[in-house]
């Protein structure tokens, strides 16, 4: 299982990284939000070698927040693709370009919640601690929008094992929902 980066900042990043901006000169009918970050992990822990079918998930916060009259929100991510292939510390540092897909929920600070269902978090083949984030928007405030955005990440290696790690967004990047 060959845990893309993008799957570890996806879950993460998608999930806590949703900055959103709109149209100059429109009403600011979605939010943008200038911080986000939390932290993901791998259930199970990934081995430094070898491999286990293992999965993404991620709880985050959105800060910063004007437009779509919301100024915060707390993020979770949750892989709901199965993994067919084991991954390890190792494959991780080799990204296949295939994105981990997931669920993606944001519970705004008013108490309304947006969902994509088919959220993506695609880890760079490039700079293998950044990952693009896109989902579309299947329920709640926003429906019908697009999430995107990008994420850097932190791997967190404990006892020879990936287990998780931190991510906020990539510097620079904004996240959009359009």
């Amino acid at each position: 299982m060959r845990k893309s980066f993008g799957v570890l900042l996806a879950v993460a990043t998608l999930l806590s990284m949703v900055v959103m901006n709109s149209p100059v000169g429109a009403a600011a009918a979605t939010p943008t939000c200038t911080t986000a970050g939390g932290t993901f992990k791998f259930t199970p822990a990934l081995p430094g070698s070898g491999g286990v079918i293992s999965n993404l998930s991620s709880a985050g916060t959105v800060s910063g927040c004007s437009g779509g009259g919301v100024t915060s929100g707390k993020t979770v991510f949750t892989q709901t693709t199965k993994s067919t292939t084991k991954g390890s510390c190792a494959t991780l540092a080799k990204p296949t370009g295939k994105p981990t897909v997931g669920k993606f929920v944001v519970t705004w600070n008013n108490g309304k919640t947006s969902t994509a269902t088919a959220f993506n978090v695609n880890q760079s083949t490039k700079t293998i601690t950044n990952a693009t984030t896109v989902g579309k928007i299947t329920a709640g405030l926003f429906v019908g929008k697009t999430i995107s955005g990008a994420v850097s990440f932190k791997l967190s290696v404990v006892g020879g094992k990936c287990v998780g790690g931190t991510y906020a967004n990539a510097k620079g990047v904004k996240f959009v929902i359009s």
